[in-house]
């Protein structure tokens, strides 16, 4: 519930609370002509917002917003009414009812038919400052940003672009004029997650309601200045087909793991920072019976698969809350049990789970088996480590592969546990041995397949008559098992 602070009030800031911004508004504009020596893109955000995506002069790579412009008394028209609201009794629940308090505040004030005139751009920045997340709003609507960062408030915010990671991070337009203003940021970004960030615990790790990791500091003494770093999910899952379509993975991997989710075997996605392990365990977890019981276990909803009756997610911050997830997890006998990344002793339920006869499947960071099966006997007592690694069916290697002049994320190896180790079934642009691969005829015996190649093209071929889009992913995996 959202209820507007009047200056002779003073209530506590509680989750999803709003609070209307009383000091002028400001927007983002950007001469593109001048500052931009090569466009690589421009579109819109809606709203009047557009952003173009260049190369500057300097070579640097720019992500430019630019926001409707306001005149001297526009800017005066919003700063009077959000003065009268602000110390008026209105109490305001939504967007409906600040949008009625506008109306009201322009009548009372006898500047309506003012309101009117510029109404849709009035709408955007007071909506903007008090529903949205201020300055930074076009980023969050803007659905190809997967980080928005800030490493010092004197250097402008950058952004990773799906569109544009052979570039790294895209410089935006959008600048803090002070160590303080960054705070009130941080502190309004913390306000959304209902967790507090102050001078005694200055740093912050929560999720925003759309779901989006937020982590920050205050400064010193655990940074030389304010930060954070705010990494965006997609709300609709990239799906499998897509993926395909964009080249991340071979149809044959992919029809691969569809086999060995109906077999109930452990996989394991592996590869650096950022280069889409997430993504891909949620588009291969999709490839599955519609109406089996999934239990994900994660700090933050990453995984998701929207439309599922029987998908369930349970949330641990600390490595010991998320162990105690994974065995209530367990009690709920899932057919797979996903833990969004292992860090620690939750893989004892991954390791529970494989023993029980349950599906399950992870993401680690790690770039090789040798790296993976290091960091699984770290955390694991020896019997339990070597139980987990004879019984992991495939690693699946993704990266992020420069091809030519962009980068782009690959599914770049695949390896598969055997008797004397780890061997080698797919690597990209070299070969492909995934029909005579012993995962295959494990997961074939498994199902009772007397001719696993068999089914391995029938599935590939059924993924390849799939078109793009979540939706219509789930509607074949439906048609698929009759359900």
């Amino acid at each position: 519930m959202l209820k507007l602070i009047s200056r002779r009030q003073i209530a506590p800031l509680r989750k999803n609370r709003r609070v209307l911004q009383k000091r002028s508004v400001k927007f983002l504009s950007a001469d593109t002509q001048s500052l931009c020596l090569e466009v690589l893109k421009s579109y819109s955000l809606g709203d009047g917002v557009n952003v173009t995506v260049c190369i500057d002069k300097h070579g640097v790579a720019r992500y430019l917003v630019n926001e409707p412009p306001l005149s001297s008394s526009e800017q005066s028209l919003i700063s009077t009414l959000l003065d009268y609201i602000y110390t008026s009794s209105m109490t305001i629940e939504n967007e409906d009812d600040l949008k009625d308090s506008l109306m009201k505040a322009a009548s009372d004030l006898g500047i309506e038919q003012e309101l009117v005139n510029v109404f849709d751009k009035v709408w955007y920045y007071v909506r903007r400052d008090s529903f949205g997340y201020g300055v930074l709003d076009p980023l969050f609507r803007d659905s190809d940003i997967e980080d928005i960062e800030l490493s010092h408030w004197s250097t402008p915010v950058t952004v990773v672009h799906r569109r544009f990671l052979a570039y790294e991070s895209l410089v935006t337009n959008i600048r803090f004029s002070s160590e303080e203003e960054v705070k009130a940021i941080i502190e309004r970004l913390a306000l959304r997650t209902g967790r507090a960030i102050s001078l005694a615990n200055p740093e912050l790790h929560a999720a925003l309601p759309e779901g989006y990791r937020l982590a920050a500091t205050l400064g010193e003494p655990v940074s030389s200045s304010p930060t954070f770093d705010i990494r965006k999910f997609p709300r609709v899952p990239i799906d499998i087909a897509t993926l395909m379509r964009e080249h991340v993975i071979d149809p044959s991997i992919a029809a691969l793991i569809w086999l060995v989710n109906d077999a109930k075997m452990f996989y394991c996605v592996i590869g650096g920072s950022g280069t889409g392990k997430t993504t891909l365990l949620n588009a291969l977890l999709q490839l599955s019976n519609p109406l089996w019981k999934i239990v994900v276990v994660q700090d933050i909803p990453e995984v998701k698969l929207p439309g599922r009756p029987r998908f369930i997610q349970l949330f641990g911050e600390s490595t010991q809350e998320q162990f105690r997830r994974c065995v209530t997890a367990l009690r709920y006998r899932p057919d797979i049990l996903v833990v969004g990344e292992v860090r620690g002793r939750e893989i004892r339920a991954l390791v529970r789970a494989v023993a029980s006869g349950s599906g399950s499947a992870s993401t680690f960071h790690a770039s090789t088996p040798s790296e993976y099966e290091m960091a699984v006997r770290n955390i694991l007592p020896r019997d339990l480590y070597i139980m987990l690694t004879l019984n992991t069916a495939v690693l699946i290697h993704v990266a992020r592969v420069r091809i030519g002049s962009a980068v782009e994320r690959r599914v770049v190896a695949v390896y598969e546990r055997r008797s004397n180790g780890w061997t080698t079934i797919y690597r990209v642009n070299e070969f492909d041995s995934i029909r005579n691969c012993e995962s295959l005829k494990r997961a074939a015996s498994r199902l009772r397949i007397e001719d696993p190649v068999s089914e391995l093209e029938r599935r590939i071929d059924y993924l390849n008559r799939i078109a793009p889009g979540y939706e219509n992913v789930e509607r074949h995996m439906r048609k698929f098992y009759g359900v």
